[in-house]
């Protein structure tokens, strides 16, 4: 049987506010304002763009730092005569290094990864060697998600719950994340997504998005994600039941970065959705889920 995403409130389910995000600028000095993890900015000096960041003087040989995926890219000015890229963590050692090829304007540099090498949150120093000078920029990387919405998925042929979650997470910070688990504390099923700890070994494996590649988050974009396996499935011995019971829950959502943890409280009705006869656990018909107060982040 199929299943559907709702798309609530009519918005696209991996839309990107903005995959791009102008970062605090210096030349021959580290600017003092650097934005913090809520994107704002309060520099020292420069002039104020629509960013809130200040904008690089006229000489400067950086024109604009983005994000893409994993990958911090780096503009440069058309006439530059830069060798090298450095970028320097905040115990000053090099955490990425990369050649500026003759002629090239723009240079990507990773610095997320999911089989490790991933950048420890803090403020860097992105260095452009330049023969045997040097012009330097403060860039901070501080990802900071949130769980934005919480949605049942619904069967596209009856409009019943199916029992799965869909997860709405934001980027609000300045540095990109990759969340590699969904998992669920308290889910009435006991079969639903687990979450990580430790040495533990859980299924990381999305549904939606089926792009591995979306599974990043720049700064300023927001995703939504389905794990295969459901999370309110219930049985006749469960302590909640589909005749109006309230089961309350936490998503927590995993990334390098840290755990973020969103409590939600699920309204159950309806009866049983039952698509299977031979199962002893059924979704409830009608799920209605609102976020709670009290979530912790771990980063």
């Amino acid at each position: 049987m199929s299943r559907n995403n709702p798309t609530p409130h009519d918005r696209e389910p991996d839309r990107s506010i903005s995959r791009r995000r102008l970062i605090a600028w210096s030349t021959t000095a580290l600017l003092s304002g650097v934005a913090g993890c809520s994107g704002t900015n309060n520099p020292s000096n420069g002039t104020e763009s629509s960013t809130g960041s200040p904008s690089p003087s006229a000489d400067s040989v950086f024109q604009g730092v983005e994000f893409s995926g994993p990958n911090l890219v780096v503009s440069l000015a058309e006439d530059h005569d830069v060798d090298r890229l450095n970028l320097i963590a905040p115990d000053e050692s090099t955490f990425e290094q990369a050649t500026v090829a003759e002629g090239a304007s723009q240079v990507e540099m990773q610095i997320v990864s999911k089989t490790g090498g991933t950048y420890s949150a803090g403020e860097y120093d992105l260095v452009a060697v330049i023969g045997e000078s040097s012009e330097s920029m403060t860039v901070e990387l501080q990802p900071e998600l949130q769980v934005v919405e919480v949605e049942p998925e619904v069967d596209e042929d009856d409009g019943y719950s199916s029992g799965r979650l869909f997860v709405t997470v934001e980027n609000v910070g300045t540095g990109p994340t990759w969340v590699y688990n969904i998992g669920f504390r308290n889910a009435p099923y006991r079969n639903a997504p687990d979450v990580i700890e430790g040495d533990d070994v859980a299924d990381t494996t999305f549904e939606q998005p089926e792009d591995p590649d979306k599974e990043f988050l720049s700064p300023e974009t927001e995703r939504t994600f389905l794990k295969r396996r459901g999370v309110l499935v219930i049985d006749d011995n469960d302590d909640v039941s589909c005749e109006g019971d309230t089961a309350e829950l936490t998503v927590v959502v995993q990334t390098p970065h840290g755990d973020i943890e969103q409590p939600i409280r699920a309204q159950l009705s309806g009866g049983y959705h039952i698509d299977d006869q031979g199962a002893i656990q059924h979704p409830c018909r009608e799920v209605q889920i609102e976020l709670v107060d009290g979530g912790e982040q771990n980063a």
